[in-house]
């Protein structure tokens, strides 16, 4: 895709859509925007770094010479200074955004996250507190800002630091596998390893276990499964793996802060 225009510059807090309601944590700033049926915005960039989530509709997205579909319960990255074009908004799109202005990551000694996240499909955004982040900005309450700014911190920190070349491969092998029996030998046997060395290093490139990390890549499917309104929570659970409704719902609130019946009214 050829960029036609100079891109606009888009500065704290300003997004292409229309902003319907917008809170302010500190150097963190939390916006809900919708955005009309058929809307193409223009060339643009942003000057801080953001999360989006997808509640409701999508676009089509231009960057980077590629072309990309943003769905219905998506969770998205965006590097500042990066141009890119959104065509043809569906109708009723509706997205929360989380920013991090430079003194969030001052205050805390962090690094901004690196333009590769913006394009790695196996970031895990939703499960990784994007969704928590969302039920503050709903909640909006005196603890607010404290659970927020850890909720960031979190978000993100890299699962892997000077990570070994098995690292990747495993995330890979591990998305490939989300809906199959996956055992310790078998994971071992896909990537030429010792069980031992997946047992010993996977919490400390990962921060959770292997198996914590399999329930987070099924809350990640059933995140867009119940947005796009199509499946009830009982086949939600079904497909995603879980053994029960019960479990189901227990793993996805562990994880996201939010009971599935609550996202699914958002």
């Amino acid at each position: 895709m050829i960029m036609q225009q100079s891109p606009v510059q888009m500065e704290k807090g300003t997004y292409v859509g229309r902003t319907v309601r917008e809170h302010t944590f500190k150097h963190i700033i939390t916006t809900e925007t919708t955005y009309p049926a058929g809307y193409t915005s223009e060339w643009h960039y942003h000057s801080n770094p953001h999360f989006s989530h997808i509640l409701c509709g999508g676009s089509k997205e231009l960057v980077k010479g590629q072309s990309d579909l943003n769905v219905v319960g998506e969770g998205l990255y965006y590097y500042p200074g990066i141009p890119h074009q959104n065509v043809g908004y569906q109708e009723g799109t509706r997205i929360f955004n989380l920013e991090l202005e430079a003194g969030f990551f001052k205050q805390y000694e962090l690094e901004v996250p690196p333009p590769s996240l913006m394009f790695d499909e196996q970031a895990q955004l939703n499960a990784k507190g994007l969704i928590r982040a969302m039920k503050e900005h709903y909640l909006h309450d005196e603890q607010s800002q404290m659970a927020i700014e850890q909720i960031c911190i979190s978000l993100i920190q890299p699962d892997e630091k000077l990570f070994p070349e098995w690292v990747p491969k495993i995330k890979a092998v591990m998305q490939d596998y989300w809906d199959q029996p996956l055992s310790l030998p078998q994971l071992a046997k896909e990537l030429g390893l010792h069980p031992v060395t997946i047992s010993k290093y996977f919490s400390k490139y990962f921060n959770c276990s292997a198996g914590e990390y399999l329930r987070r890549i099924k809350v990640e499917r059933a995140v867009g499964l119940i947005r796009s309104g199509q499946n009830s929570l009982t086949e939600v659970a079904y497909q995603c793996g879980f053994a029960d409704q019960a479990h189901f719902t227990k793993m996805f609130q562990r994880i996201t802060g939010m009971l599935p019946r609550q996202y699914e009214k958002l």
